[in-house]
């Protein structure tokens, strides 16, 4: 059996839990893998100089943050130095394109060094959106060959109940600037209509200065709750609500585990016409917007029924759950294996 080691590797906390993403891999790649390191990545890069005659594959998550994390600058040296050991000792290393760009760091040179050290040192590079592909083909082009397409897996449906629709549009997760609700909400408030969608904005908001500008954003047909809820209730407000709205700026995002979750939810889903928005707006549940006018016009339009498309999505399920896409890991690291 391979052997893998995975990154990150982490325990999950409950306010983590509607990101489980990593936990979900790990869980579906340990079917055809070997998993070497047991434990949480406490140590940063230091870690990985342990497993490197234990490893024949590294597989990398969001590696490119590592300036950010605690002496970031100094980990980055040692990762320049761990992939030297890397090459000596012929391990293969595959990387998972999330985001172009960290969501909450402004591009820099740290962050330049990063991306350009992972696509000239990476066997593979997966990515959950196409343009994850437009992206390493426009800035990286040499290196570009290496990355494949593969749908963000996804778990099973969410049950929830269905009620009568108290809200136009439901905001869900964690709030950050680089989702853009204020720029929505003044959007919104500043088409001075009569009847406003009425908004429900659920999820914690660590950034206080962001916090006080949603809440001055609010009108009296938006609710913010500055709380976490699990998803099943997550799901419950969903199927109260006519659409689950995301705002995201296009700028950093390539995959949205967010999304799969809102299918799972049963729900019609409105988002940005870029990354995995703009591969899954085939389906029938999920639109897309150029232009904040344009969420009013999707939302206007209304909405196919749910039961025309309940064997689409059942399909799209089974053909992209977590267990196929750790087949398809299994089909990757068996090739780069064999390679010289």
């Amino acid at each position: 059996m391979t052997k893998l080691y995975f990154y990150p590797k982490i325990i999950l906390k409950s306010s983590d839990v509607q990101n489980s993403y990593i936990n979900d891999f790990e869980k579906a790649i340990a079917v055809h893998h070997e998993v070497v390191n047991k434990e949480a990545n406490s140590k940063g890069v230091v870690d990985f100089f342990k497993y490197i005659g234990k490893t024949d594959i590294f597989l990398f998550n969001w590696i490119e943050d590592i300036p950010r994390r605690k002496m970031g600058k100094l980990q980055v040296l040692f990762f320049a130095l761990f992939l030297s050991l890397v090459k000596v000792r012929k391990k293969k290393i595959i990387w998972i394109l999330h985001n172009k760009y960290s969501h909450n760091l402004a591009k820099n040179r740290w962050t330049d060094f990063m991306f350009k050290t992972m696509m000239k040192n990476s066997n593979l590079i997966l990515t959950h959106s196409n343009e994850g592909i437009e992206f390493a083909k426009k800035k990286f082009p040499k290196y570009a060959n290496k990355i494949k397409y593969e749908i963000h897996p996804i778990k099973s449906k969410i049950a929830n109940v269905s009620s009568s629709k108290k809200y136009d549009f439901l905001f869900w997760g964690s709030i950050h600037p680089y989702k853009d609700i204020v720029k929505f909400l003044e959007f919104i408030k500043a088409q001075k209509v009569i009847d406003s969608p009425k908004i429900l904005i659920i999820g914690r908001c660590f950034d206080e200065d962001y916090k006080k500008l949603l809440r001055a954003s609010l009108n009296e047909d938006m609710i913010f709750e500055d709380k976490f809820y699990d998803m099943e209730d997550i799901a419950q407000f969903a199927s109260e609500a006519k659409y689950i709205l995301f705002t995201y700026n296009a700028g950093s995002v390539l995959s949205s585990g967010a999304l799969m979750d809102s299918l799972r939810m049963n729900s019609q889903i409105i988002g940005p016409n870029h990354g995995a928005f703009k591969d899954l707006s085939h389906l029938s549940t999920v639109h897309v917007f150029d232009e904040y006018k344009d969420v009013l016009s999707i939302y206007k339009c209304g909405s196919d029924d749910q039961e025309s498309v309940k064997q689409e999505l059942d399909d799209f399920f089974e053909e992209n759950s977590w267990l196929r896409f750790a087949d398809k890991i299994q089909i990757y690291t068996n090739s780069l294996l064999l390679e010289k």
